[in-house]
């Protein structure tokens, strides 16, 4: 950041900027957390291991889908992500600079909500 970039506060951002700058912040978190419990799980002993690990596929796919889709509307409507922190971000939109910081809670609460969304088709 030089020093004449001013900071606006992520309010001034659109719903739908925020919405897709959110997807772009945590969706690789999901994705991530996925991978991390399907290694987990492959190595285990559970007994009905092939079909966790079908969901798991089925839900990391999704969220692949996802990213996908996030990309895409960043693109489209000329966003950049600039990250500095696991939720700190700077965002251009609109030829204007955003600060968008997550607090840990909230991004657990977006991410709950999220998986629960995979988990229930």
């Amino acid at each position: 950041m030089n020093d004449h970039d001013v900071f606006l506060p992520a309010s001034e951002m659109s719903k739908d900027e925020t919405r897709i700058a959110a997807e772009y912040m945590l969706l690789p978190l999901i994705k991530r957390a996925f991978v991390h419990d399907r290694k987990a799980l492959a190595a285990s002993g559970a007994k009905f291991k092939h079909l966790y690990l079908e969901v798991l596929d089925d839900m990391t796919e999704q969220v692949r889908a996802d990213l996908i889709k996030n990309k895409q509307e960043l693109f489209d409507r000329h966003m950049q992500m600039i990250r500095h922190d696991w939720f700190c971000y700077e965002v251009y939109a609109r030829g204007r600079l955003f600060e968008l910081v997550y607090q840990k809670s909230v991004a657990m609460d977006w991410i709950y909500e999220r998986v629960r969304g995979y988990l229930r088709p």
